[in-house]
Formats: C-alpha cells, structure tokens, sequence
C-alpha cells in the first residue's frame, strides 16, 4: 500500500508518501478498510511537528477520519460487510497508523455505515469534529433546551459543528469570531455573531445573555480564552475546553460563579484502546452522518488535495483562518 509518513517530527515538509506492507487482521474484530479520503484535522499537524501522543511506534502514519470500502473481515465481525462503504475516526496518534494511506486497519465497534446521501468529502470530513463537538456539549456539559452557548472560534472545525449542535438541543447559541469572512461563514449556519475585533464585543455578548452570563463557554482555542471564559459563564455554569488550562491561569474571577471546569479530548478511547467507549462515538458519528443525509447538519469542505499532497494540506491548516475542512484524495 501507499502511505504518508514521517521519519521525525518537523514541519510539513517531514511528510512522505512512501510504499509499505499491506496491513493484515490480526485481530478477530478488526476489519480491513480500503480508504477512498481521509480527514486532515489540526491533531495531524500536532502529532507531525511533535510526534505521536503514545510511546513511538515505526509506522508514524497520521490522520485520525477516513472513510472507505470494506476488503476483508476479522473471524468475529458481523456489524459491516465486505463491499460497505464505512466512516471512522481511529489511528494516527499511536499504537494504529492512521488514515493518510491506501489500507487501515479499524475495530468493527469503531465503523459507521454511510448513508448513500453522504458524499466521501463530507464522510471524511466530519468524524473527529462532530464528536468531539457532541462530547463536549452534550456529555461534558449536558446542554439543553433554552440554554445560553457561546462558542469562541466558531468558524472552525468544532466551531461549526458546536453552533449546529447547540441550536438543534434547542440552546440561544453566540458565535465568537475574528473578521468578517469568519463572520459570514457562521452567520450561513444561523446563528448570531460577535466579531472579536469590534470595540464593544464585550457589550455584544453580554447584551445576548442580558448581562448574566453563559450557561455553557465552549473553548476551543486555550490559552487566554479560557481564562476569558472564566468571566463569560454563568452562576453554576460550564465551561468545556479542549485544550489543558494555561498554568498560570488566574482562577479569582471564576471561583465566585461555582462553575464546572470540563476537559474535552476524544482521541481518550483511542487512546486508551477502550473498545465500549468507541462504540460510543460510533454511535455519535452515525447521528451526524444521518443528519448530513436529511439535510439537518452542514460541513464545509474547503479543499480536497491527493495523498501525494499531504505536506500541502498541512500547510493550508497552518497557514491560518480556513473556511472549511481540507480532506486527501486516497
């Protein structure tokens, strides 16, 4: 098979494609999965610049969302058949190489049938983001109906997906952006937008949530908009991050709100290989591929680049604001 690599970590230009052995089923739940795109997310670019999140492994392979064609079965898989076409999110930051090749090897618990209204580019697009959206709003902070929600970032990957998300539980959702392309873009999703750069942007999100605060901050940037959605959340509220507060974070400001600090990353199964809770986030994955098909979820594909393209792909995630994903031919 074809697979892109890197030797060591470094900058997009680390990235090769090169020729490897076909991967075979070693496990009786595993299935064979003939890629047809893969999902480029900033993960890839993390795991490329500084290596894989668990103890190294030779394969260095990135990618976590793919989609394919079945080729062979493990002895115990029953829920997918030879010939189906199937979405996943799994590999890429460790024991399993990841989606930028030709062949995965992927857990029957972790695949999720594509519904025949779901094109590739949209299949591969939507794992990680959707997921990690759902855990964060729904598991993590339990939104509901006539909730306030701002999301910062809102023209990303999970931003887009969050906005969606929140608004279909029946929340008053606020998008936070920076600049007047970001702005348009998720104003296209419907929901209201504050432009950070505008001088009254904290009267704008104040006047939304009449000056008491949000019921959920979702964070997906760090750094200092965590600590600025410290002062953004309600009495009691919550605010979900996915990334790791700064150290120095000042927590004063929050302490008087009783609120629920909540630490977002679904790479955790993968990671810890936990079968039941992939299951799980399959289970998630086909609600959104089964809204992409009514019509009730949008994703936005920006770019679709061949595998060969891969350093490329990792450049345009890198070189800034993006209107949308980027996937990779296979």
């Amino acid at each position: 098979m074809q697979a892109v690599t890197f030797p060591h970590a470094g900058g997009p230009e680390v990235l090769r494609l090169v020729d490897r052995p076909d991967p075979v089923i070693e496990r009786a739940d595993q299935v064979l999965v003939r890629v047809l795109m893969a999902g480029v997310n900033p993960i890839d670019t993390k795991v490329r610049a500084q290596g894989l999140l668990t103890p190294a492994y030779d394969h260095n392979v990135p990618g976590c969302d793919g989609v394919g064609i079945v080729e062979a079965l493990g002895a115990e898989v029953t829920a997918v058949e030879v010939g189906q076409r199937v979405a996943f999110c799994h590999g890429g930051v460790g024991a399993d190489p990841g989606t930028y090749a030709t062949l995965a090897l992927v857990p029957e618990v972790a695949l999720v049938p594509v519904p025949d209204a779901v094109s590739d580019r949209e299949a591969a697009a939507l794992p990680l983001t959707w997921i990690t959206a759902w855990e964060a709003l729904l598991d993590r902070a339990c939104l509901g109906p006539g909730q306030t929600l701002l999301v910062h970032a809102a023209n990303g990957g999970v931003g887009q997906m969050a906005v969606q998300l929140g608004c279909q539980v029946g929340a008053r959702v606020l998008a936070a952006v920076r600049g007047d392309e970001a702005a348009a873009l998720v104003r296209e999703l419907g929901v209201e937008v504050a432009d950070r750069r505008a001088d009254d942007f904290e009267q704008q999100w104040l006047g939304f949530c009449d000056g008491r605060g949000f019921d959920v901050v979702l964070d997906t940037v760090g750094g200092d908009i965590f600590e600025e959605g410290l002062t953004q959340i309600a009495y009691g509220g919550d605010v979900v991050t996915l990334l790791s507060p700064p150290a120095d974070t000042h927590w004063a400001s929050a302490r008087p709100r009783n609120p629920r600090i909540s630490l977002e990353l679904m790479l955790t199964p993968m990671l810890n290989q936990d079968r039941e809770l992939l299951r799980a986030q399959a289970g998630m994955l086909k609600e959104g591929l089964d809204r992409l098909a009514a019509g009730r979820l949008r994703v936005n594909v920006e770019a679709e680049l061949p595998l060969s393209d891969a350093a490329e792909a990792h450049r345009m995630l890198e070189s800034g604001v993006r209107k949308g994903k980027i996937v990779l031919r296979v």
